[in-house]
């Protein structure tokens, strides 16, 4: 029993740094909105998350945040890019159907930069009812 303790001690030891080599970025979008960049042990991109909000040709807004994990599309110690759809659930009966893309590099002043676009159809009992649409947006997150 107290081979396994130490064996179970020792592993953790070993996790520990690796744990520690994971570094997350801050910052903002042209909008304001908030953006947040993660990379792993191995320097990877491991999660992003961008904050947004989309004018829709009705004069309204759609605002949500999308978050992007692994696989993305490309990921290098110094650039990333993903592109996908997914749906949401909206209130009140309402379904969004979202198309995103993404990327960044990062820079040699340890700065990540990037752009963000989104086109969102808003669905009601399976009829299009708005069309949002969110070209280009700038962004960059910082290290702490």
């Amino acid at each position: 029993m107290r081979k396994l303790a130490l064996a179970v001690g020792f592993a953790v030891l070993l996790a520990a740094p690796a744990a520690a080599d994971a570094k997350t970025w801050r910052g903002k979008t042209k909008q304001g909105r908030a953006v947040t960049v993660r990379t792993g042990a191995d320097d990877l991109v491991n999660r992003v998350r961008v904050s947004w909000r989309a004018p829709c040709k009705k004069g309204r807004y759609y605002v949500s945040r999308t978050l992007f994990q692994p696989p993305l599309d490309v990921s290098e110690t110094d650039v990333f890019e993903h592109s996908g759809t997914y749906r949401k659930q909206l209130p009140d009966g309402y379904r969004a159907r979202n198309t995103v893309f993404v990327r960044g590099t990062l820079g040699a002043d340890d700065r990540w930069t990037g752009t963000f676009r989104v086109r969102t159809r808003v669905r009601r009992n399976g009829h299009v009812v708005d069309s949002c649409r969110l070209k280009g947006v700038r962004w960059s997150a910082e290290a702490p």
